[in-house]
């Protein structure tokens, strides 16, 4: 089975390369390794491991018509290169249009929700993800997306999700980018209707926002509040995070949250170290502590990793 996925990259790969240039107007081919020594101590025992956190190589692109119209398109699998399970698990993938009207695109997508929180989950993809005390952090299938231009810095996402046969879900999201003396700034509203999320259907709000103070330090904030239509879970929750930098390459970062969403009693707390070597390659360090109500379900981690990302233009 993993020699027929391979085989199935790699004739996708060689026939988006002979295709003419007419065809195809821009080809990326994009990936990211992300591995890391971790010791994780939990109430089974500690461990040692060398794992993953979520590598992925993507295929991305578009061609622009006469008419200002542009198709877009990106396939994304993520990938294991430690252990080799889960090969070429899909991430997000579509095709669609891009004009004067916004984006409009089909496929598999992170939610409008879930993509409000910008850059404030530090810890992203590994131990410490806030996935581990909030809902919401769904990537939908059968899905329509609309997204609007950018006007003043702001746009709007709406997301159609049929993920579930007859039963229609939504996702939508206001956003707002732009600078706050100086520097960047991300403020987001955004709400779910009946999306499917590990066998229930939640309504969710989600307030977002990434503050700088100042030029070096970075204020992230997430507030929501969740409910499933069967009412078993009617909970709110939160993140705060900071990040400072303290150099050109170096950066320290902590996060805290606090929510009953997934487990009772649920606190998250993480700390860590960034270095970036190059502009595509940076270490890591850090210390995650994950505890709840239920003891047995309490771990703490620490993790020294390396990532690397690359990219490769086609045409």
């Amino acid at each position: 089975m993993k020699k027929l996925n391979c085989l199935k990259f790699g004739l996708f790969i060689l026939a988006l390369g002979i295709v003419s240039n007419e065809a195809i107007a821009s080809i990326n081919v994009y990936g990211r390794l992300d591995l890391a020594i971790t010791s994780d101590d939990k109430d089974s025992g500690s461990e040692t491991d060398v794992v993953s956190h979520a590598s992925r190589i993507g295929v991305k692109g578009s061609q622009i018509f006469d008419n200002g119209v542009s198709v877009i398109y990106k396939y994304e699998w993520q990938t294991d290169p430690v252990s080799g399970d889960n090969v070429f698990k899909q991430r997000n993938s579509y095709v669609g249009l891009k004009g004067a009207f916004g984006k409009v695109f089909m496929g598999i997508h992170d939610t409008p929700t879930k993509k409000a929180q910008g850059k404030i989950d530090l810890f992203n993809d590994t131990a410490g993800d806030i996935k581990n005390i909030l809902w919401g952090e769904n990537r939908s299938k059968k899905i329509v997306q609309w997204t609007s231009p950018k006007a003043n810095g702001f746009n709007i996402s709406t997301m159609l999700i049929l993920e579930e046969g007859d039963e229609e879900a939504f996702s939508v999201s206001l956003d707002w980018k732009g600078k706050l003396a100086g520097n960047k700034a991300h403020f987001s509203v955004a709400f779910d209707s009946e999306v499917p999320q590990k066998g229930y259907f939640f309504d969710t709000t989600r307030f977002a926002a990434t503050i700088p103070l100042g030029k070096p330090i970075t204020l992230g904030v997430i507030w929501q509040e969740s409910e499933d239509t069967t009412g078993k879970y009617d909970d709110d929750g939160y993140v705060v995070s900071l990040k400072m930098k303290m150099s050109k390459k170096a950066a320290f970062k902590v996060m805290y949250g606090e929510s009953d969403m997934i487990r009772a009693g649920g606190e998250l707390t993480g700390i860590g170290f960034d270095y970036k070597v190059a502009k595509p390659l940076k270490l890591y360090l850090n210390y995650v502590d994950k505890s709840y109500a239920d003891s047995s379900k309490e771990s703490q981690h620490i993790m020294a990793g390396l990532q690397y990302k690359f990219s490769l233009d086609m045409f």
